[in-house]
């Protein structure tokens, strides 16, 4: 699209904001910003129209902006809305996770000349390694069985980055797991994901001559779901900002920092936020959800934010459900009864507009067998998934949704494709090569178009003739190699997507005719028509004793559920759970007591 067509596209768009103070200030911003946007409030859709400004009135190629999100799915969806105003990532464009975005742009340019300790080039440990090494130095260290857990390690790793610190040797025996593993990793060539972060925190905060590069490069970084992405980034960023005269533009939601377990804080993006130097912009107009349920979410959450509705004459549905047969029963009545009742509701209302949320895989479990004995079709999105969301197997869909009719409507964008393409490699690729490589994949993926077929073979094709080479050539893609080795492997016969075919691929995330089954935290960043949360019961969520830093996440992690909903948010509860001691009645989660009690008082029950 040419350039004057680009501005054109997101002037014209940008036009909308003039109706919300807090989106107009946010994208007339000059200097640093930090947007704290809640649930609903159009965040995307503010900054996607500030990267195109920037782009198109502030930096001048080859010169451009990094944009840094919290996972590979929020990257892709920032990817598509760029994309609709004609914008894709290019080489002044970067749209990635903080692990790509120190791979990528710090460690991969700069981690040789600054000598740090790891093998060039770089080689990124799979999954399956990371977990068998991490095991045989636990038993090494503490004999088999022993009580600390890979989630305990990571969250150190990435909370406590000054290992001469009291915090660090304050828990000794996790710093000497984490320095056990850390050098077989080493002796075995490899780095894991953690470590691209931490090695990218070390690069920018000990080597100053760093600053003016990424400078040079990046005037501008964006930061996306600020509260999620912990220390080292936080590090990273303030450096970059503060002393190395990049320009910061962050957006983010402290209510919505549910992510403590990995070693996120969103204290820091509160921190930020109350600097002098940075400009503080509040998005507080929902555009998502009924009054009623922006009014509940409030309540939940035990404090007022002054959230209001774009539209206040919408009616919404809260209840709150009791089902004698826990778990099990909560499923059925979900399937059997709120669904078809849900469908009936709203004229056009389709399967893909409806989620059911839940704690963890194992719930996922109960509800993916209940909603597969009713004949739905689903999409599950949590750790049982047969593989997990990386840049490569979002890529595949990607490619499998255009190929699947995509390319009659240009959505996604063929250009965008061949793009992230050339982008999986480890090095700028030549011109000529480049050229070559889009032609090739053109011809492919021009070949593959099909309106009927079975995934498994357009996958096939597309490994065997372009992308297991490229997994060959680039050790650093080694986790996502594994991915794709999964993908193939629920795709093949008898495996757990063996009759998916190619649109149902290409549509995997937000098809309209499956049932969406999502763990709490995956559903952050969703929205629904109506919301389905089961398991809510005490020692559930929340768990029967927690501590106060934890029960507030649990109390955010309701609040996220909630706010996920358009029009009905359905709540279920046993008043029981079911543990390895047998059935436990602590009675239904207390968020619940305590949201209906304060809607009760308010007159909105």
């Amino acid at each position: 699209m040419p350039l004057r067509e680009v501005s054109a596209a997101y002037r014209l768009q940008s036009s909308d904001l003039a109706g919300n103070p807090g989106q107009q200030a946010a994208y007339d911003s000059t200097g640093h910003c930090v947007v704290l946007a809640g649930p609903g409030s159009g965040k995307t859709k503010t900054l996607v129209l500030k990267l195109a400004r920037i782009l198109a009135e502030d930096v001048r190629a080859p010169r451009g902006a990094a944009c840094i999100t919290y996972s590979q799915e929020c990257a892709r969806e920032l990817t598509r809305r760029l994309e609709r105003i004609g914008l894709r990532e290019a080489r002044n464009l970067f749209i990635g996770t903080v692990h790509g975005f120190c791979l990528r742009h710090l460690l991969m340019p700069y981690g040789r000349l600054a000598d740090l300790p790891v093998e060039f080039p770089l080689n990124v440990a799979t999954q399956r390694q990371s977990d068998q090494i991490l095991k045989r130095v636990g038993d090494r260290l503490f004999g088999t069985g022993h009580p600390h857990k890979a989630i305990d390690l990571g969250r150190h790793r990435r909370s406590v980055l000054d290992r001469t610190t009291l915090a660090w040797r304050s828990a000794e025996e996790l710093a000497a797991w984490t320095e056990a593993y850390e050098a077989e990793l080493r002796r075995d060539g490899l780095i894991d994901y953690d470590d691209m972060v931490v090695f990218g925190q070390r690069l920018i905060s000990e080597h100053d001559w760093v600053l003016p590069l990424v400078q040079a490069k990046f005037p501008v970084l964006a930061v996306d779901e600020y509260q999620d992405l912990g220390v080292a980034l936080d590090r990273i960023v303030r450096r970059l900002a503060f002393q190395g005269g990049v320009r910061l533009f962050a957006v983010g939601d402290y209510d919505q920092s549910i992510y403590g377990f990995t070693g996120a804080d969103g204290a820091l993006l509160v921190e930020l936020a109350e600097r002098d130097d940075v400009e503080r912009v509040q998005l507080q107009l929902n555009y998502r959800s009924a009054s009623r349920i922006i009014s509940a979410s409030e309540m939940a959450l035990g404090e007022a934010r002054g959230y209001v509705a774009s539209d206040s004459k919408r009616q919404a549905v809260i209840a709150f459900v009791h089902c004698n047969d826990g778990l099990q029963g909560q499923a059925a009545h979900a399937i059997a009864a709120i669904i078809p009742e849900a469908l009936a509701a709203k004229p056009g209302r389709r399967l893909g507009d409806i989620a059911i949320l839940y704690k963890d895989f194992k719930v996922g479990d109960i509800v993916a067998a209940a909603a597969g004995a009713a004949g739905y079709d689903y999409v599950r999105v949590d750790n049982a998934a047969p593989y997990r969301k990386v840049a490569l197997t979002s890529w595949i869909e990607d490619c499998a949704a255009w190929c699947a009719g995509g390319w009659r409507e240009g959505r996604p964008q063929l250009r965008g494709l061949l793009d992230r393409w050339l982008g999986f490699h480890r090095a700028r690729v030549p011109d000529v090569q480049a050229r070559n490589e889009a032609r090739r994949l053109t011809e492919l993926l021009w070949s593959l178009r099909a309106d009927a077929g079975l995934a498994r073979d357009f996958v096939a094709s597309l490994r065997a003739r372009m992308l297991d080479a490229l997994l060959a050539a680039e050790p650093a893609l080694g986790d996502q190699r594994e991915q794709v080795v999964r993908m193939s492997a629920a795709l093949a016969d008898g495996g757990a997507l063996a009759e998916l075919d190619l649109s149902s691929l290409g549509g995997r995330d937000g098809s309209p005719l499956h049932l969406n089954l999502l763990t709490l935290h995956s559903a952050k960043g969703c929205e629904y028509d109506v919301v389905i949360m089961v398991g809510l019961d005490l020692g559930s969520l929340p768990w029967r004793r927690e501590a106060p830093a934890k029960l507030r996440e649990s109390r955010r992690l309701f609040y996220v559920g909630l706010t996920r909903a358009r029009d009905e948010v359905h709540m279920l509860y046993s008043g029981f759970v079911d543990t390895p001691r047998g059935r436990m009645h602590y009675g239904r989660s207390p968020f619940l007591g305590e949201l209906e009690t304060r809607m009760s008082e308010a007159g909105t029950a």
